[in-house]
């Protein structure tokens, strides 16, 4: 069936039927996107900051125009990352742009080759992409939500 989508709000999305659905589709798991307080602190934040960074004579900046690497490095997000390091008493932390960044930047990171990896059968494909990448070659995979079989490959090891 086809639907025209028309008008949003919070987590529901109406459709040309008026029938109300959940959105599985977005990235806006909290509603923030369409969140009507939110847009107005976001509004008085950069208002704020263009105040506090540029100078009269600076363009406005609307993004990070670049890769963090390269150009898009923010006070916000190294506030963020200090704010979360000091929030679980680590030394520092790394955002990620998402999930599925961090997974494959990680994985492909953290086990050595002579770790072991056991996976549910059914996880994310970031996850097996991630070891692949990495040095890691014993991974092992359990049927999902199986603890019995878990238990069993842990007994192997």
């Amino acid at each position: 069936a086809h639907a025209t989508f028309f008008e949003t709000s919070k987590k529901y999305i109406n459709v040309e039927c008026n029938h109300r659905m959940i959105d599985f589709s977005s990235n806006d798991y909290l509603g923030l996107a369409r969140c009507n307080r939110q847009e107005v602190l976001v509004s008085q934040e950069f208002q704020r900051a263009r105040c506090t960074f540029c100078n009269t004579s600076s363009p406005t900046f609307l993004g990070a125009s670049g890769s963090r690497l390269l150009s898009g490095d923010s006070y916000y997000a190294r506030h963020l990352e200090q704010y979360l390091a000091y929030l679980h008493n680590r030394p520092c932390g790394i955002l990620f742009n998402s999930g599925y960044d961090a997974n494959l930047s990680i994985l492909s990171a953290i086990p050595l080759q002579s770790d072991f990896v056991l996976l549910d059968e059914l996880v994310h494909n970031s996850v097996v992409m991630g070891l692949q990448m990495g040095r890691c070659t014993q991974i092992l995979y359990f049927p999902h939500n199986s603890v019995k079989d878990l238990k069993m490959l842990l007994s192997k090891i």
